[in-house]
């Protein structure tokens, strides 16, 4: 069983492989929940407003959404 990443951690989502190496990623943890009987963590993350889309001035982190810890990596 590995320990959740902690609130405050930028992140990137699988779907978002664009994202890999951008610096600072495209969301940031605010609360972790689990571990699941699978030893998975579900985390509170807070995003661009577009998920497609690098977060900044013409897309805020203002969109709050569950990610799993099965599709959630650290930033760059």
């Amino acid at each position: 069983m590995h320990e959740p990443l902690p609130p405050g951690t930028r992140v990137f989502h699988a779907a978002q492989q664009w994202a890999c190496r951008l610096p600072g990623g495209t969301a940031e943890i605010i609360r972790a929940e689990g571990p699941d009987h699978h030893g998975e963590y579900e985390y509170l993350v807070r995003t661009g407003t577009d998920f497609s889309r690098k977060p900044g001035p013409d897309n805020p982190d203002t969109d709050e959404r569950w990610w799993s810890s099965r599709a959630t990596s650290r930033a760059a």
